[in-house]
């Protein structure tokens, strides 16, 4: 909020607040803050007036909730007031719980229990250091909480992820207007301004992931360019709760402040706030192809299973009136919407919900302020109207375009209250003045349900027939696609698009394929005409057919591998001593790389070696005692593969036989007998060499075995042996020595004891 003033000396202050100039663009002097929604001194707005060029946030705080917080008759429940730093009493404001009834969003949360389902992405300016940790608070604090006031309890809000997506949780993101996190200066009026757009984005969709984009500053190029980065994502939608005054070339920003059908890569909704002080237009609200939210007061009657809505009433706060610059978009243009008299360019608003700060929300915010606060402005009503196109989204059926506000559906209109003195429908509500009953601080009316931003489907569509099987390379069979109904009179587009990168379709078995393939259906006919899938990649593809207003239909494609064209021998080459043996393994594939199951024969044209066994997946191949060269080869169906195989010839050892000094023990006598195995062109000795070591009596070609033995060469190369008798007399110690790579080393001493 910029410079705060105490919370009790700023709630007898009247309209008047002292709001720092950082609040509002980074001017210096103390302002005058306009306060026209409510009673006099019950209430602040969080940003100041901006500066030419510039927008102003549209949260406005309630001061002292326990007084001035009146939603209904059993409003007088324990309450936090500002200043106080305790986040045990229980929050004032609405909960989840409350805005969900009031808005009869049951059957859309039940339709969405996929944690991150659909993403919101919310732009402001400034950084907001304790985004994240408030949220999360927030969070969880209102997860499944029951307001003590209406006895109301909501639905689960999941935790923020911590670290990577996982099942249960959806993400926050935090970026700078380019998407980067190099986050701007800190501002606290526009930090209450985030904490009360992500609190109410968990309120209403509690299962959207949230994207918070912080723009450089508040200026309208800098908000501009953080929304293009927004809607470069592709979210459910992009939301915007704040404005400024109109100016002449506003309509250069309406290209990113316009929604994004589903055919531009994911449908996107824009939402914008209408403003905090009355009848009057601001930007970017004013832009055409966005949904510019107004606002309402919300009270109740009664409690628990008891409790009912009063119909709502003009906030007389909202922003509303006739644009200076903005061309009125096609759905406003009839006459259940618009007298030309009184309007013939755009008319703001489109829709709305709660926004009186009396009738307020509960927002959890720490960046220099004490916790639970209450609030209210379009702000508040954007966000709750952002977060119902995520609840669409999340269904699978949103209607990103404010067109389908207008059509009669899913909103009830509010009928009466004003924000201004301007004696027409764009100040005032109030049945007989238009047959839709819209009004500008209300537009259509408020939400019941999800209806108003789903698309109206025209029937669903389906393929001929409902599954198929293809070989990687060839087309499938002839294929339809059926419409649940009759195609209107224009005739309907169905556009094919698949799954596999190497999916492909055709009106023509014999080729012509493509990626995609729209087809059209005439009118009055209920299916496209034949066409053909082809598809490179085995496994199993989905094939999707859509049209605008249509349901999505599916198919699901089993692609096996086409004939064997490769094998493929790994090792691809290998050096192997004499008389050692290596295995080697066969792969298969299709001409597109497609694995193929094999199980070759197997030759090899190595003198001397041999292959074991001779088919299979795989071979053991043996060196014979001869070095040379050739190849090992896997053969199946006249395809083959190769490894080469060069025999390398061992290399030679020298072994040593010594012996010690004899030494009795008793009846005993101990002899220690050393073997040395070394290179025989280094002569550097051979640490592991595996070692037997026979003793004979008498002579070695003719003598008794007495004694065996067996060891391991250490890094000296040698190993020694005790021999240990009861007789003396002559004795032969032969060694024998194998080591990888080198042939086997033999070597003999005699020796008495």
């Amino acid at each position: 909020m910029g410079t705060r003033i105490s919370g009790w000396l700023k709630a007898t202050v009247a309209s008047v607040a002292l709001v720092a100039g950082i609040a509002s663009g980074g001017q210096g002097s103390l302002t005058a803050a306009s306060s026209s929604a409510a009673t006099p001194g019950d209430h602040a707005p969080a940003c100041g007036t901006p500066a030419a060029g510039h927008a102003r946030c549209g949260a406005i705080e309630l001061l002292n909730p326990s007084q001035n917080w009146h939603p209904g008759p059993n409003a007088a429940a324990p309450s936090k007031k500002p200043g106080s730093g305790s986040t045990t009493t229980a929050p004032s404001g609405y909960y989840p719980a409350d805005l969900q009834s009031a808005y009869n969003l049951a059957g859309a949360l039940s339709s969405m229990t996929k944690p991150g389902g659909a993403t919101i992405a919310v732009v402001d300016a400034y950084n907001d250091p304790y985004a994240a940790t408030d949220l999360a608070a927030y969070r969880s604090t209102m997860n499944a909480a029951t307001d003590p006031r209406t006895n109301l309890t909501g639905t689960k809000i999941p935790p923020l992820c911590s670290s990577t997506t996982s099942p249960g949780c959806v993400t926050f993101k935090k970026v700078n207007q380019s998407g980067g996190t190099s986050y701007p200066k800190g501002n606290t009026g526009w930090g209450e301004e985030i904490s009360l757009d992500l609190d109410m984005i968990s309120a209403i969709c509690p299962n959207c992931n949230i994207t918070l984009v912080e723009a450089s500053s508040s200026s309208f190029s800098n908000l501009n360019a953080a929304v293009a980065y927004a809607k470069s994502l592709h979210p459910a939608a992009v939301t915007n709760s704040y404005g400024g005054s109109e100016f002449s070339s506003e309509t250069s920003y309406n290209a990113n402040y316009s929604y994004s059908p589903s055919s531009s890569g994911g449908a996107t909704a824009v939402t914008a706030a209408t403003g905090d002080s009355g009848y009057g237009v601001e930007f970017p609200a004013a832009a055409p192809n966005l949904t510019a939210v107004g606002g309402t007061s919300l009270t109740y009657t009664g409690t628990g299973a008891t409790l009912a809505w009063n119909p709502q009433t003009v906030w007389s706060g909202a922003g509303a009136g006739c644009s200076a610059y903005e061309t009125m978009p096609s759905w406003q243009d009839t006459s259940a919407f618009d007298v030309s008299s009184v309007c013939a360019s755009r008319q703001v608003g489109d829709v709305s919900a709660v926004a009186d700060p009396n009738t307020g929300v509960a927002v959890y915010d720490t960046y220099s302020e004490p916790g639970w606060m209450v609030f209210g402005g379009t702000s508040a009503s954007t966000q709750i109207i952002g977060a119902m196109y995520g609840l669409a989204a999340g269904a699978g059926v949103e209607q990103p375009s404010p067109a389908g506000l207008y059509q009669g559906t899913g909103v009830v209109a509010v009928t009466s209250g004003s924000d201004g003195s301007c004696g027409t429908y764009l100040c005032q509500a109030g049945t007989g003045r238009l047959s839709s009953g819209y009004a500008g601080p209300v537009g259509v009316g408020v939400p019941d349900g999800i209806g108003a931003f789903s698309a109206a489907t025209a029937g669903s569509l389906s393929f001929s027939p409902s599954s198929e099987t293809a070989t990687a390379g060839q087309p499938t069979g002839s294929l339809k696609v059926n419409l649940s109904a009759p195609a209107p009179s224009g005739g309907v587009t169905v556009n094919l698009a698949t799954s596999s990168s190497g999916g492909s379709f055709s009106t023509s078995s014999t080729g012509g394929f493509n990626h995609t393939l729209s087809l059209t259906v005439a009118g009055g006919a209920t299916a496209t005409g034949t066409f053909y899938y082809e598809d490179t990649v085995a496994g199993t593809s989905t094939v999707t057919a859509s049209a605008p207003g249509w349901t999505t239909g599916n198919l699901s494609v089993t692609v096996d591998p086409g004939p064997l064209a490769s094998i493929t021998v790994s090792p691809s080459s290998a050096t192997v001593a004499e008389g050692a043996t290596q295995t080697f393994t066969a792969t298969g594939a299709d001409s597109y790389g497609n694995p193929v199951v094999v199980d070759p024969s197997w030759t090899t044209t190595v003198s001397g070696g041999a292959v074991s066994p001779s088919s299979g997946s795989s071979t053991t191949f043996t060196a014979g005692s001869t070095s040379g060269a050739g190849a090992v080869t896997a053969t199946q169906n006249g395809v083959s593969g190769s490894a080469s195989v060069t025999v390398s010839s061992l290399a030679a050892m020298t072994v040593t036989v010594t012996n010690g000094l004899t030494v009795r023990k008793g009846p005993n006598y101990r002899t220690p007998v050393t073997v040395t195995a070394a290179d025989a062109t280094t002569l550097a000795p051979l640490s592991g060499a595996n070692v037997a070591l026979d003793v004979f009596s008498g002579s070695c070609s003719t003598g008794t075995l007495v004694s065996s033995g067996s060891g391991t060469t250490g890094s000296n190369g040698q190993v020694t042996f005790t021999f240990t008798t009861k007789s003396q007399g002559t004795y032969c110690a032969v060694a024998t020595a194998t080591y990888s790579g080198y042939s086997t080393g033999t070597s003999q001493d005699s020796f008495t004891n």
